[in-house]
């Protein structure tokens, strides 16, 4: 641990020489070697380089930036894209950059001092004990204390630039917010929630407190094991695209309005520039089934969800939500796309996008005779005429005529 923190160290050391007014480096994140090439046929530019994310706070803001030995070769944006340096483009294939940082874990030298700190102390403790066996029994203690201290004391937030964070006030269904769908938030005193990824496969919501502090939400408990690969049907934020996708992560409400039913929570996958991306699902009971919709996020550049979006979600509460899903499941399979629309799974089916404008008249007529498509469509083909509207006003005619017919024998 010494060598790599003398490295940053030296790192850290050499990017304060040649800060600017205003400027102030805050940390070091070590990458480890990474490849640099444009994947040419020859491997002629093909580099192992040291890579380091400088963290540093310039006018009261934070700013990333990737760093080799000969200059910034990238930076994170505002919204946690990463932005390749103009002098690099022709040096660093983005997409296998990207790859890389993905399986890479990072090590920052903050972190690393601060274990270096507590080691040192504990040091300094043993040794200034005279009795070997005083000095066993306070050390004893000692490790009894510290691990206390470590239960008892709760753990500092540290930003990664990663972590997305939840838009806590928002609506997420029509009437619903985080606070009212998971309530022991507001009860810990959780003013920021993020989302973060532990590993390839899963990810993590850490609540903040006022004072900073992590604190664990127990109402979200991880379900159908650590990497479910299932499919979920999703709603995009404005209904536009129904369809299904695969999850990294599902949690589960535990202890919410629905309570003991548990067919509610979040659902979480990787999204563009290694940032997570959060949905808010409800599982049919039935089908054993999923539908979902997106969760606001306050620092990506994922559109708001719309409210006819949450509003479905609200009407799709337990009982309807099997209805739903099998109408969505239905349509996206008869699709050659896979995709479909809210307007074509919502429990309105007079809005559905249909193509052949007949169709949309014939299913206009059936709601005036108040029947079925399927039996406004069997009474029209026993129609005689030269034109659809011509068989459609004979078919309304007739209907109307038996159900006419049948209130007098009724009378």
């Amino acid at each position: 641990m010494e060598e790599i923190i003398e490295k940053l160290r030296e790192f850290k050391a050499i990017q304060e020489t040649n800060i600017k007014k205003g400027e102030a480096i805050i940390d070091i994140i070590y990458y480890g070697k990474i490849t640099l090439s444009k994947n040419d046929i020859d491997m002629l530019n093909e580099t192992e380089e040291d890579l380091y994310l400088v963290k540093k706070e310039k006018n009261g803001k934070n700013e990333f930036e990737f760093r080799i030995n000969t200059g910034v070769i990238a930076r994170i944006g505002d919204e946690g894209q990463i932005v390749i340096s103009e002098d690099f483009k022709e040096l660093i294939n983005e997409t296998e950059f990207l790859l890389q940082l993905e399986r890479i874990m990072p090590i920052s030298l903050e972190k690393l001092e601060a274990l270096e700190k507590n080691e040192n102390n504990q040091k300094i403790a043993k040794t200034t004990k005279k009795d070997k066996t005083a000095e066993n029994e306070q050390t004893l203690e000692n490790e009894k204390t510290i691990e206390k201290e470590d239960k008892d004391t709760p753990k500092k937030y540290i930003e990664n630039s990663k972590d997305a964070k939840i838009d806590l006030r928002k609506k997420i269904t029509e009437k619903e917010n985080f606070y009212d769908l998971v309530p022991e938030a507001k009860e810990k005193g959780i003013v920021d929630l993020v989302v973060r990824r532990k590993d390839n496969s899963t990810f993590e919501f850490i609540g903040i407190n006022g004072d900073g502090e992590e604190v664990k939400l127990k109402s979200l408990e991880q379900t159908e094991g650590t990497n479910p690969n299932k499919d979920i049907v999703e709603i995009n934020a404005d209904g536009s695209t129904v369809k299904k996708d695969q999850v990294s992560t599902i949690l589960k409400i535990k202890n919410g309005k629905n309570e003991g039913k548990q067919n509610e929570g979040f659902t979480i996958k990787l999204g563009e520039y290694g940032i997570p991306e959060v949905s808010y699902y409800r599982r049919s009971s039935e089908l054993n089934e999923y539908s979902s919709i997106p969760v606001n996020m306050e620092n990506t550049n994922q559109k708001r969800t719309d409210q006819d979006v949450r509003e479905y979600m609200e009407k799709t509460r337990n009982t309807t939500t099997n209805d739903n899903i099998k109408r969505a499941e239905d349509r996206i399979n008869h699709n050659e796309d896979k995709e479909t629309e809210l307007e074509n799974i919502d429990d309105n089916p007079y809005n559905d996008k249909i193509i052949d404008p007949s169709e949309i008249e014939i299913r206009k007529a059936a709601k005036r005779c108040k029947i079925s498509i399927e039996e406004f469509k069997q009474e029209l083909e026993k129609q005689e005429g030269d034109t659809l509207e011509e068989k459609i006003e004979n078919a309304e005619e007739e209907i109307n005529e038996q159900y006419r017919g049948r209130t007098e024998r009724r009378a």
